[in-house]
């Protein structure tokens, strides 16, 4: 068996569409369409912060890592940040501040590496800023790099691999592949899927 967690929040759940037809709806195909014992879980919780993911990631990942064979391979996708990095009533109050940030994903990533050694990081995507606030709450791209920052200094510390999702997503017209200024729209979910499906291939987690 060989089996893909992808834990998040509402962009991997894939808000603002069908969940099949998020970023981690198509990996989905794509992986499962490989080998009848391909099987991924998406694990987004809308809302969800690393605070949240923190609490649930042991036993949502217990539950579902059975090593039974010895080609048994599993692989933990972690994304999530963008609520951590919301302002709640202005733009400074962050959600989760950048320390506990750095923290909780460090604590995840651990407990990931007990698990698998394949671990991968996805960078948070950027927001259009001409649409805040967004249901009351604020989002702003230099923090968001800051937090990806976090992300990447983490990957590096620890040994585990990060997937630059966001300047991908800057090097194009990134707008246009947002549904509500946040969560990408279908558009915008399949082109996170190429950009993440094809770092996993070039890593040769998967075919």
């Amino acid at each position: 068996m060989k089996g893909l967690l992808v834990f998040g929040d509402s962009i991997t759940l894939g808000r603002g569409v069908a969940p099949c037809r998020g970023w981690a709806g198509f990996l989905k195909d794509y992986f499962e369409a490989q080998d009848i014992h391909n099987v991924l879980y998406n694990l987004g919780v809308p809302g969800d912060s690393s605070r949240d993911l923190l609490g649930r990631f042991g036993i949502e990942a217990e539950a579902r890592v059975k090593y039974i064979r010895e080609s048994d391979k599993y692989i933990i996708l972690i994304g999530i940040g963008v609520n951590d990095s919301r302002g709640m009533g202005s733009p400074d109050d962050f959600c989760v501040s950048l320390d506990e940030y750095f923290l909780n994903v460090k604590k995840i990533v651990g407990l990931a590496k007990s698990f698998t050694k394949d671990v991968v990081l996805v960078s948070l995507v950027p927001v259009d800023e001409s649409l805040m606030p967004f249901e009351n709450t604020f989002f702003s791209n230099e923090v968001i790099k800051k937090y990806n920052e976090s992300l990447l200094s983490i990957s590096e510390e620890l040994g585990v691999l990060y997937c630059d999702v966001f300047n991908e997503f800057v090097n194009r017209d990134y707008s246009v592949l947002l549904f509500d200024g946040v969560h990408p729209n279908k558009d915008g979910y399949e082109f996170m899927y190429s950009v993440i499906k094809n770092f996993l291939v070039e890593h040769k987690l998967i075919n």
